[in-house]
C-alpha cells in the first residue's frame, strides 16, 4: 500500500470507508518512522498552516515519540500477540492526536474586536499588535483586532489620529473611515476624519500613503508622498493637494495647535468644542459654512481664537455661562 497527501488528510479528517481507515491504520503502525511517511506528515502540516506552527510542532513530536515507544514495546513481543485489536487500539491514538493538531491550524482561535473612545479634551495612545502606535485626539473612536490576519490590517476608526505604522510591505495596514480609506506600507502621518464634519484631512509626513474617496464614478484614489496634504470635502466631493513643509507641520500632539484650511465655520466650532469641552451654538444658518483659513499655533485660549475669527469673519459673539454663541453681524 502506498498513501498520498490526499489519503492523509482524508483519514485524518475522518473521510475514508471504514475498511480503508482501517487499511491506514495498519499502515501507519508499521511505517510511522519511515522516511516517507515523516515527509508526508510535514508537508500535510505545512499545507495547512494558518498560525505559528511551535505547538503543532511539539504535538507532533509527542505523537511520534509515543507511536515510536509502543511499536518497540510492540516488536519486544512475539507476532501472535499483535492482533487486529491491539493495533486498532494504538492506532486510534494518532487521529484523535493528529486531528487536534489540524483543528489547531485550521481553526485558530477567533479574531477578538476591541474599541475605545477618546472622551473631549483628551488625547489617547494605542500601540497595536504588529507594533503600530497612534495617538488618538479628542473625540476619536478605534476598533481593532488583538491581531492581525489575513493579507491586509484593517482597523475602524472615527477622528483625528497621529499613526507611526510598522512597515510590513506584504501586508498594507488599512485604516477605515466611513466614506473614506487610508492605505499605508509603513510610515507616519496625521489623519483627521469626523462623521460630523465635511472635511477630510490626510497630511504625510514619512513614507508614502493613498487616500481612497467616493466618487461620481467609484472609488477615487489619490497617492501622497512626503509633504502632501490632502484635503476632501464631503458636499462638493473636491479633494485638494497642497504642500506642506514636514518641518515646520506641527501635529495636534505638539502643545494644542489648530489648523482650518478653508474650513467651514461649523467644523471650526464641532473641533472647538471637542478640544476646550465648551458649548459652542452658531445661531445663524447663513454663517454655518462660511470658511476660514487660520492657523493657532501659540497656545492660543478659546476667547481668544473665537474672536480672532469673529474679526475676521464679520461675525458677532455672545457668551453665556459655558455656552458660546455666534451670529452674522
Amino acid at each position: 500500500m502506498a498513501i498520498d497527501q490526499k489519503m492523509l488528510q482524508d483519514y485524518l479528517e475522518g473521510l475514508l470507508s471504514e475498511e480503508d481507515n482501517t487499511r491506514m491504520q495498519l499502515y501507519l503502525a508499521e511505517h510511522w518512522n519511515d522516511p516517507a511517511v515523516v515527509a508526508l506528515m510535514d508537508s500535510h502540516f505545512d499545507s495547512c498552516r494558518v498560525e505559528s506552527t511551535s505547538h503543532d510542532r511539539k504535538m507532533l513530536g509527542v505523537v511520534r515519540d509515543r507511536i515510536s515507544g509502543e511499536q518497540a514495546a510492540m516488536r519486544r513481543r512475539t507476532r501472535i500477540w499483535i492482533t487486529a485489536a491491539a493495533i486498532a487500539a494504538l492506532i486510534l491514538a494518532i487521529p484523535a492526536a493528529m486531528q487536534f493538531g489540524y483543528r489547531m491550524h485550521k481553526d485558530p482561535a477567533p479574531v477578538a474586536w476591541q474599541e475605545v473612545s477618546v472622551p473631549k479634551t483628551e488625547t489617547m495612545t494605542l500601540d497595536l499588535s504588529d507594533g503600530t502606535h497612534l495617538v488618538l485626539n479628542s473625540g476619536s473612536r478605534v476598533t481593532w483586532p488583538d491581531r492581525f490576519t489575513g493579507d491586509t490590517r484593517d482597523i475602524f476608526m472615527e477622528g483625528e489620529v497621529l499613526a507611526q505604522v510598522s512597515k510590513d510591505s506584504s501586508h498594507p495596514f488599512v485604516i477605515h473611515a466611513g466614506d473614506v480609506s487610508v492605505r499605508v506600507h509603513g510610515t507616519t502621518f496625521e489623519f483627521k476624519s469626523y462623521q460630523e464634519e465635511s472635511q477630510v484631512r490626510l497630511m504625510l509626513m514619512e513614507g508614502s500613503v493613498s487616500l481612497d474617496v467616493p466618487s461620481s464614478e467609484g472609488n477615487r484614489e489619490v497617492i501622497l508622498s512626503p509633504g502632501d496634504m490632502a484635503i476632501y470635502d464631503r458636499e462638493d466631493g473636491d479633494v485638494s493637494l497642497s504642500r506642506i513643509s514636514t518641518e515646520s507641520f506641527r501635529p495636534f500632539t505638539q502643545g494644542r495647535a489648530f489648523k482650518f484650511y478653508n474650513t467651514p465655520l461649523r467644523d471650526i466650532a464641532a473641533e472647538l468644542e471637542r478640544s476646550f469641552g465648551k458649548r459652542i451654538v452658531i445661531g445663524d444658518n447663513r454663517i454655518s459654512g462660511k470658511r476660514f483659513l487660520a492657523f493657532f499655533t501659540n497656545g492660543e485660549s478659546l476667547d481668544e481664537i473665537i474672536d480672532l475669527l469673529a474679526r475676521n469673519g464679520n461675525l458677532r459673539v455672545s457668551r453665556s455661562n459655558d455656552s458660546i454663541y455666534l451670529y452674522s453681524k
